[in-house]
C-alpha cells in the first residue's frame, strides 16, 4: 500500500499567463472556491487496450485547485490518495460545508512488479481528507468497506456517504456515517430488484435527501429507491417504477430541482467489438422524477434522449438546470498505432427544457485530450472545468484541468480557454467545491 500521508504533499504555483491578462476580458469570471480531483498514477490510459500499465507516474492523489475569477492565476496542492480511474468517473465528492472530501478506491496501488491491468489489486477502501487549507489537504481516515467500491454521493446534509458496490452480490449500496469529522460504521443495503452478479457503477442521491438513484449498467435500468435510516441502520425501499433508459448507463445525475434525472449511456457490452473500443455514439436521457406518490404509487417516465460523442462517460448539469455537458472518450485512450485511435476526445452540449426535461442536443466539440472522463459547471453556470487523464501532446507531462466557456445565444457553443491547470498524471473525478 502506498503511504497516505508519509510526507508527501507538494504546492506549487501556476502562472500560465501574467496576472490580469483575462481581467480586462468580459466573459472571465470563474464562480467557485476550489475544484477537487483525484488522479491515478499506476496507469496509461492505453492499458484499457493492451493491458500494460506502462512506466509507474508519481502516485496516486488528491488534488485541490484554488482558481481566481479571471483563470490567471491558478494554484495546486497535492496528498496522496489511493485510487483508480477503472470506475464510475464520481469517486470523490465534498462536504457542503468544503471542509472535507472523500474517495472510494475501485482498485488499489500496483505493486513493485506491477506490469499489466490484471496486477492491480482490487480496492476496498474510503478515504476522508481534510481541505479545509487548501494548501496542505491531509488524509484524516481511511475504513474498508469490502472489494470494489466504485461511484459514490453525499447526502445533501454531508452526513451519509452512499458508494455503489461491484458487483451488487447482496451488499448493494454501503452507507458510511460522517459526523463531527470521522467515518461511522459502514452498513449495507441491498437494492431491490437486483441481482447479486449486477453491476451497480454509481449512486446519485436526490436534493431533498430522502431518495437516491442507482444505475444498474448490466440491465440498462436506473432504479429509485427511498432511504430508511432508523436505529438498526440504513435500508432501502423500492420508489416507484425502474426506467429502462439505453445500453450501459454509467452514472447519472439528478437536476439541481431534482425533478429530472440524467444518465449517459456509454452503449458498452459483451456484444459489442472489444467490449468498449468499438462502441457506437453513446447518448443522453432524461427521466422524469416522482417525489410523491400519486394514486398508484410514483411513477418516473423516460422525457428525453440526445446524441453524444463515443463513450460520454461523465456527465454534469449546469446549477440553473438549463445545460448538460458530457465528457466523450470517443477513442483517445487507444495507442497511436493502433487503427481505432482517435487524436482526439469531445465536449457534448445539451440544451435542457426546465419544464419538460426534454433534451437538445447542441454540438460535440473535439479537442486534444486522452480520456477525458468527468467535468463540472462552476457556480455561474458559464464555465466548464474538464479533467484531462493524459496528452496527445508528447511535450506536455502528466495531466490537466482544462476551462471551457459556454457561449449562449442564437448558436450555442463551448470555447476552450487558454489557462490551464497542469497536474500529476491521471486525473479522472471532479467536483466543485464552494
Amino acid at each position: 500500500m502506498k503511504p497516505l500521508i508519509g510526507g508527501f504533499l507538494s504546492l506549487s504555483l501556476i502562472s500560465i499567463f501574467p496576472s490580469g491578462t483575462f481581467a480586462e476580458t468580459p466573459y472571465a469570471a470563474f464562480e467557485g472556491g476550489k475544484l477537487v480531483a483525484i488522479s491515478d498514477g499506476d496507469m496509461l490510459a492505453s492499458a484499457y487496450v493492451n493491458g500494460q500499465l506502462g512506466p509507474e507516474e508519481a502516485g496516486d492523489a488528491l488534488i485541490v485547485a484554488t482558481v481566481s475569477p479571471d483563470l490567471s492565476t491558478l494554484e495546486t496542492a497535492t496528498v496522496t490518495v489511493s485510487n483508480s480511474v477503472a470506475g464510475a468517473p464520481t469517486a470523490v465528492a465534498v462536504t457542503p460545508d468544503g471542509r472535507f472530501a472523500v474517495v472510494s478506491e475501485s482498485f488499489g496501488p500496483r505493486g513493485p512488479d506491477g506490469q499489466t491491468f490484471a496486477d492491480l489489486p482490487v480496492g476496498s477502501l474510503l478515504t476522508l481528507v481534510d481541505i479545509s487549507n487548501e494548501d496542505a489537504p491531509e488524509v484524516v481516515q481511511e475504513v474498508s468497506i469490502g472489494t470494489r467500491p466504485e461511484g459514490l454521493t453525499l447526502s445533501p446534509a454531508g452526513d451519509m456517504v452512499a458508494i455503489a458496490m461491484h458487483p451488487a452480490d447482496g451488499r448493494g449500496i454501503a452507507f458510511v456515517p460522517l459526523e463531527d469529522g470521522q467515518f461511522g460504521e459502514p452498513s449495507f443495503a441491498a437494492v431491490p430488484g437486483t441481482a447479486p452478479e449486477d453491476r451497480l457503477s454509481h449512486v446519485e442521491w436526490h436534493p431533498s435527501g430522502e431518495f437516491i438513484a442507482i444505475t444498474d449498467v448490466n440491465r440498462a435500468i436506473v432504479r429509485f429507491a427511498r432511504v430508511v435510516r432508523d436505529a438498526s441502520g440504513v435500508s432501502l425501499e423500492a420508489w416507484g417504477n425502474p426506467v429502462l433508459v439505453s445500453k450501459y448507463p454509467f452514472m447519472g445525475r439528478f437536476s439541481p430541482d431534482g425533478r429530472f434525472f440524467l444518465t449517459g449511456n456509454l452503449y458498452w457490452g459483451g456484444d459489442v467489438v472489444g467490449i468498449w473500443t468499438e462502441a457506437p455514439a453513446g447518448d443522453v436521457t432524461s427521466i422524469r422524477f416522482a417525489a410523491a406518490a400519486g394514486d398508484n404509487g410514483p411513477r418516473h417516465f423516460l422525457v428525453g434522449r440526445a446524441a453524444t460523442g463515443i463513450s460520454p462517460e461523465g456527465i454534469a448539469i449546469s446549477p440553473d438546470g438549463e445545460w448538460a455537458v458530457t465528457t466523450n472518450l470517443e477513442v483517445s485512450y487507444a495507442p497511436a498505432d493502433d487503427p481505432r485511435h482517435t487524436p482526439y476526445a469531445s465536449l457534448t452540449l445539451i440544451d435542457i427544457d426546465r419544464a419538460t426535461g426534454r433534451l437538445d442536443p447542441v454540438g460535440t466539440f473535439a479537442f486534444d485530450g486522452i480520456l477525458p472522463e468527468a467535468a463540472v459547471w462552476d457556480a455561474s453556470s458559464r464555465f466548464v472545468a474538464v479533467v484531462n487523464y493524459d496528452q496527445l501532446d508528447p511535450s506536455r507531462p502528466g495531466g490537466s484541468i482544462d476551462f471551457w466557456r459556454l457561449v449562449d445565444g442564437t448558436n450555442p457553443a463551448l470555447v476552450k480557454l487558454r489557462p490551464s491547470i497542469e497536474t500529476p498524471h491521471g486525473p479522472h473525478s471532479i467536483v466543485l467545491s464552494n
